[in-house]
Parts: C-alpha cells; structure tokens; sequence
C-alpha cells in the first residue's frame, strides 16, 4: 500500500468488489476520454479472483482517500513486447472528484513506485489532445511530450489521435519522497 498525503493507492481486495463494477463501468460518467468499451461483470470476477487485478502484464491500483473511499484506479499496462516500457492509464470515478489533485499524486507515486520495483526504462502515457486536465497531470508529474499518435483509437464513435508522454527512469521522483510519513 502507497500513501501519499491525498490518496492511497493499493491492491484490490475482495471487499472493494461490492459496487465497484458499477462504479468503473457506468458510461454517464466516464468522460469522453476513457474507452467505452464493456466487459460483462462474470469476465470482470473472475479476472478478479484469477489474479486480483495484479499480475506480470497488468497491474491495477483501486486510489482512494485517506479514509478509505473509492476514487478511481491506475492501471500499468506493458506497453510492448519489443521494448521494456510501460504505460499507465487511470480515472476517477466521479467528476465530482476530478480536479482535486488525486490523480496528479496517484500517477507520481505509481511511476516512482513501477520504477523502483520494475526493471524498465520508461513509461509512457496517451492522452487525447482535447483532454487539458489529463495534459496538465502529465507535465506536473514529470512526462515530457514527444508527439502525437495520428487516429491511434477508435473511440466514442471515430478515430482519433493520442499525444504519447514519457518518463525515463532518470526523470523518476523517489518512491520515499513522495510517501506520507508514519504518524504515531
């Protein structure tokens, strides 16, 4: 479990299941960057109870509050089979917690946290041009902006491009730095 001083970012657990596909896949309220694709809730279980939503290829962090509420989840994905990178993709749930500066924290620990326990070079991000807070979290945390994807995605009804992030393991902020210190 990471704790930082505005979310916690840590493994599913089997008590976190109760609502949580409604809450991830309600379209209402994805936005119209996050892919509209479904996945029926049995596949959804049972790739919970295969490997909790944590394994060699794909590992999803549920972020929460400091006291426990749901917020959304970051995702890190292989990027590709010919190079050692990987690529983060993340939400919140709600839009009434959007702007808060949940993800910007949750993306800085996540990266800290993949380059210290993984041997990888970079990670990357895709964000769509039209997506200004999605850009904004990015430049905060650190990616630097190398170009754009030219209709990467069909999505919501048409293709469209994808602006591709990267941080080097040199650019990386120190998992210690960023954590939350023990209170007593």
């Amino acid at each position: 479990m990471l704790v930082g001083h505005k979310v916690i970012l840590r493994t599913f657990r089997r008590a976190d299941l109760e609502g949580l596909y409604d809450l991830a896949a309600d379209a209402r309220e994805i936005g119209p960057y996050w892919p509209l694709g479904a996945v029926s809730e049995p596949r959804w279980a049972k790739r919970f109870e295969e490997d909790g939503f944590w394994g060699e290829d794909v590992k999803i962090f549920l972020i929460t509050d400091l006291d426990g509420r749901r917020l959304g989840q970051i995702g890190a994905y292989k990027a590709s089979n010919s190079y050692q990178g990987w690529e983060l993709g993340y939400r919140i749930y709600k839009p009434a917690d959007r702007g808060k500066g949940y993800i910007t924290e949750a993306v800085r620990m996540a990266s800290a946290y993949l380059f210290a326990e993984q041997p990888l070079g970079r990670l990357q991000l895709l964000i769509s041009p039209l997506n200004e807070g999605s850009k904004r979290v990015a430049e905060k945390v650190g990616f630097v902006l190398e170009g754009t994807m030219r209709q990467a995605i069909f999505n919501h009804g048409e293709y469209q491009d994808l602006l591709v992030y990267s941080m080097v393991r040199e650019e990386a902020p120190k998992l210690a730095d960023l954590l939350a210190p023990l209170t007593t």
